[in-house]
């Protein structure tokens, strides 16, 4: 394997040298940060017939998982030339239409109710992660999305899912990971599973460290707006893991000073990351004057759903014009406003060729 990920207090290390070593820009270190994107969706199939036809693609008609997967691995290497080492991609899929009466009903998910695997997304899975690893990228593999960890049994089926995505992902051989045990762990108090709750996370976070022996990176993210994570996954998490949506360049500054003077994060130096964003590389720029990596996050229109962009416009009718990462069908390349602005910033903050 080509691409090795390790950590050094709160650097970032890869193949032995830290990410943009040597990088200062504006006054501020870039040396140990990974920018990166949320492409939840990278692998993403809806086993339910009656909301699958929301997934179509507009040239052809039809939804093809395969397709999806594919296009989004031919565009890393163009994403690594802008200078964007990680991709966040979900093993259930994220919100894409929120509709109460699709975002409730299509099925998106690796896990079966019992919480084995679904070799489909596995085959898909290996793909993303062989792409990546060969331009030198990070992948952030989400294991759990509240809508869809509801429809595992009970919390044995998680902790099975969360022992056998682990093994398979130690097997794997690959050294580019991390671990996301659950995306916005605080979103899981409104289903019954309990070890997916905030105050008893932590037992999958150690579970996942015990089964990789502590070679892949585990953490858990948080939700987004002013609120901070606590409690006793802050303890046992790799690294820090925020998400910075709908707030502020100066919002998010106040956030990330709060974080980092708690005891948890002063008393056990590690990296603190933004998986979760938004389009504003004003975002950006606060979280590295901080210290802290950031990630992008763009909705796309059509998903009924707003912070502080509206994304409530009708979907494109055209693939070339599709916007977003997140609302499907995706159109992986680089073909919107958003998307060159945020990807132009990247390699402009990194110095990178394009």
């Amino acid at each position: 394997m080509k691409t090795n990920l390790l950590i050094q207090d709160t650097d970032f290390i890869i193949n032995g040298t830290p990410t943009y070593v040597g990088r200062i820009w504006n006054g501020n270190r870039i040396e140990g940060l990974l920018f990166n994107s949320r492409c939840i969706q990278a692998i993403f199939d809806d086993s339910n017939p009656d909301t699958r036809p929301h997934w179509n693609y507009p040239d052809t008609g039809v939804w093809d998982a395969e397709r999806n997967t594919d296009e989004f691995c031919a565009a890393l290497p163009v994403y690594r030339r802008h200078g964007l080492l990680g991709v966040t991609i979900g093993m259930q899929g994220g919100g894409s239409i929120y509709t109460d009466e699709i975002y409730e009903a299509y099925h998106a998910s690796t896990f079966r109710e019992d919480g084995s695997l679904e070799p489909a997304w596995l085959r898909r899975l290996d793909r993303v992660l062989k792409a990546a690893d060969d331009c030198g990228m990070v992948v952030i593999v989400s294991y759990f999305y509240w809508m869809h960890a509801r429809r595992l049994a009970d919390e044995k089926a998680v902790a099975r899912g969360v022992k056998d995505l682990t093994e398979y992902l130690s097997n794997s051989g690959y050294k580019n990971l991390i671990i996301e045990i659950g995306n916005e762990m605080e979103l899981f108090k409104r289903i019954p599973h309990r070890n997916l709750h905030p105050d008893r996370v932590h037992e999958l976070i150690q579970l996942a460290q015990e089964v990789c022996e502590r070679k892949i990176l585990v953490t858990a993210s948080s939700i987004g707006a002013a609120e901070n994570p606590f409690g006793p996954w802050l303890e046992n998490v790799d690294i820090h893991t925020l998400h910075g949506n709908g707030l502020t360049p100066a919002e998010l500054t106040e956030k990330l000073e709060r974080f980092k003077a708690q005891p948890e994060v002063i008393d056990r130096p590690i990296p603190i990351i933004i998986n979760e964003d938004s389009i504003y590389t004003g975002n950006m720029d606060a979280a590295l004057a901080a210290g802290v990596s950031w990630g992008y996050y763009s909705q796309g229109n059509g998903a009924d759903y707003k912070d502080l962009t509206d994304w409530t416009a009708p979907r494109e009718s055209s693939y070339e014009a599709l916007s977003g990462f997140q609302t499907l069908p995706v159109n992986w390349s680089i073909n919107t406003k958003e998307k060159k602005n945020f990807f132009n910033h990247v390699a402009e903050v990194t110095g990178s060729v394009q």
